[in-house]
């Protein structure tokens, strides 16, 4: 077993959703990608054993989600969870409006983390801080949104569905669409749909895994490969497969690119490694010795 992809419950932290599978499958070293916090659902995927010293390589992959707000509102934490004030007199704007403020964030934006966040300021998540009432300057980063649709307007509600790159805020994605016609708004719901190859289909809940036998709960099971597509594969020679498990470097042609590469004997996953300027592949995390 190497990858199995939990459709995780609302109202319980990545971290509680791990320890529940853990617990249900009996295995000790496990690890999670992509944290969602208690009031999201979606796809966490969940790694086990040797499979766990690839987590850092996951958030790299676009996300998408299915995102739902309420307009008229504010909150400390941008979400319905914080300290929500309620605007009676704020401006109640027209669809339109809004579908053309949600497709003008498509592309590269800059983007301010939430102060109610898990990003770090000088090793501390910046949620700490808030906790205790300490102010800090905005952390900007630019985000980019490859895709936008807004799914359903009645106001206040509005729903949308967003494909987002590596540390994209979605709930300061609501507020700034909402901000940019006048408005202000918090997030009531977030379902992660898609995590790089993985779609919401490939995921199973808490509850059915609880009713499967071992040969059913395969089926949502992945090899560790199959969600790093997004990295090139490189296949080497069987002469060569020792040598990169002992972490010697190797040489690969001149039209390899200078970038990581999943590295294969065969249809067997090695491991990653990375290809350097002088033509060499060196071996950077290795799937087993």
């Amino acid at each position: 077993m190497s990858v199995l992809i939990l459709n995780k419950p609302k109202d319980l932290s990545s971290f509680k959703s791990l320890k529940e599978i853990q617990n249900l499958l009996g295995l000790r070293k496990a690890g999670h990608a992509g944290t969602l916090d208690p009031l999201a659902t979606g796809i966490l995927p969940i790694f086990f054993d040797r499979s766990t010293k690839f987590i850092q390589y996951m958030p790299e992959q676009d996300k998408t989600y299915q995102a739902k707000f309420q307009l008229g509102c504010s909150s400390d934490t941008e979400d319905v969870e914080g300290n929500v004030i309620s605007y009676d007199s704020e401006k109640v704007p027209c669809l339109t409006e809004l579908k053309e403020s949600a497709l003008s964030f498509i592309g590269n934006y800059q983007q301010a983390a939430p102060l109610f966040s898990a990003k770090k300021v000088n090793g501390t998540a910046m949620y700490k801080f808030a906790r205790k009432g300490i102010e800090l300057e905005k952390r900007i980063q630019m985000v980019s949104i490859k895709s936008m649709e807004l799914l359903s307007y009645s106001y206040p509600y509005f729903e949308i569905e967003a494909k987002v790159s590596k540390g994209t805020y979605v709930r300061t994605l609501g507020v700034d669409i909402a901000n940019k016609i006048g408005c202000n708004c918090v997030l009531t719901g977030l379902c992660r749909t898609g995590f790089g190859p993985l779609k919401i289909e490939d995921a199973i809940t808490i509850d059915t895994l609880k009713n499967l036998d071992n040969k059913e709960k395969m089926q949502y099971v992945m090899r560790v490969e199959e969600l790093l597509k997004s990295i090139p594969k490189l296949n080497i020679s069987s002469t060569e497969v020792k040598k990169f498990q002992n972490g010697l470097t190797l040489t690969v042609t001149k039209d390899e690119k200078k970038e990581k590469k999943l590295v294969f004997h065969k249809d067997e996953f090695i491991g990653i490694g990375e290809v350097s300027n002088e033509e060499k592949l060196r071996p950077i995390k290795l799937y087993k010795i």
